[in-house]
């Protein structure tokens, strides 16, 4: 089996919600269908926290609420 790309690739970065939804309902390549194992509401649950790491390890300090970014950039001092 050939490894699984990175969540982090750009590629799956714009790939639309419903098209990560689809691939664990139905399976892509090698990857099997989830469809029997994971409910409708984890399914979606999965695509959420996907889409939360991509955005951790994309972030900018400009993304981060102000208050929390003056904590942040005062612990770096």
């Amino acid at each position: 089996y050939r490894p699984p790309p990175s969540f982090h690739i750009e590629r799956l970065r714009a790939a639309p919600p419903g098209q990560l939804y689809d691939v664990i309902a139905r399976g892509f390549g090698a990857m099997p269908d989830y469809a029997a194992q994971i409910s409708v509401r984890d399914r979606w649950a999965i695509v959420a926290y996907i889409r939360a790491l991509q955005l951790s390890q994309n972030a900018k300090i400009g993304d981060v609420p102000e208050p929390e970014r003056r904590a942040l950039l005062e612990k770096k001092s």
